[in-house]
């Protein structure tokens, strides 16, 4: 069989399948999202760009189910405690020479 094509009997083949959601599923997916890229540093506005944007495609089923008030106060509050924490990867650990992550609490001296 050549490399790029699916072999259809193969058990571990990713298949996606679509499954029917509620308002509370829906919900709960997009907390799980909000969350996820709050940690990661996006702000609210850009967060809501993310649900609006068709090819985040669980993110924008969850606004499409849930409308864009809903969605914003998801965001508003999962994005609460990750404001003002910066994650970085410039601290060196001296020991190992590894890449460590320095996490800033507010307020946190920053090194230039």
């Amino acid at each position: 069989m050549p490399y790029d094509e699916a072999d259809e009997t193969d058990p571990m083949m990713l298949v996606g399948v679509e499954l029917p959601m509620d308002r509370s599923a829906s919900a709960d997916t997009a907390r799980v999202l909000a969350e996820e890229f709050a940690r990661i540093g996006f702000s609210e506005e850009r967060l809501i760009e993310v649900f609006r944007d068709p090819f985040y495609a669980g993110a924008h089923q969850a606004y499409l189910a849930l409308g864009e008030e809903a969605v914003r106060e998801i965001v508003r509050t999962s994005t609460v405690p990750w404001k003002g924490i910066v994650f970085r990867d410039r601290v060196r650990d001296p020991e190992t020479g590894l890449h460590l992550l320095n996490i800033l609490e507010p307020g946190a001296r920053r090194e230039p």
